[in-house]
């Protein structure tokens, strides 16, 4: 038992380590100060969690925070101006694998560790399965 654990622990590191240097280059790797595309880090965290086993197709919705300006204070010398990059408060997360718990539970512990996220505001649901309709 213990065995099993160690790998999938071996497992899920490496694929963790992705998520966040997925993550990390998306947030900082904005050299010329353009707009932040969110359909890019969307994407890359679409196409990094779907590499994870039993994950399957993923869909990954980013809920911003839309109260993120800020007030200048009376000082000249205000360096808390607005960012042009959007607060994310919030993820839905539509997986294939989702319908498995363990698969479920896996998603949202990477998620939340990688966007630095509390658990309450990170869903996972299964994504509805197109197979016999028409």
């Amino acid at each position: 038992m213990e065995k099993k654990w160690t790998k999938q622990k071996l497992i899920f590191i490496p694929i963790a380590l992705i998520v966040f240097i997925a993550y990390i280059s998306v947030t900082f790797n904005d050299p010329k100060g353009e707009q932040y595309d969110t359909s890019t880090a969307e994407g890359k965290l679409e196409q990094t969690l779907s590499q994870i086993q039993g994950v399957g197709q993923v869909k990954v919705y980013f809920h911003y925070d839309e109260n993120t300006t800020k007030t200048s204070g009376d000082s000249l010398l205000d360096f808390s101006s607005t960012s042009k990059k959007p607060s994310v408060s919030g993820l839905l997360v539509v997986s294939e694998g989702a319908s498995d718990p363990s698969i479920q539970q896996k998603l949202l512990e990477t998620i939340s560790r990688v966007m630095q996220m509390p658990t309450h505001r990170i869903m996972i649901v299964p994504m509805e399965s197109k197979g016999d309709e028409q």
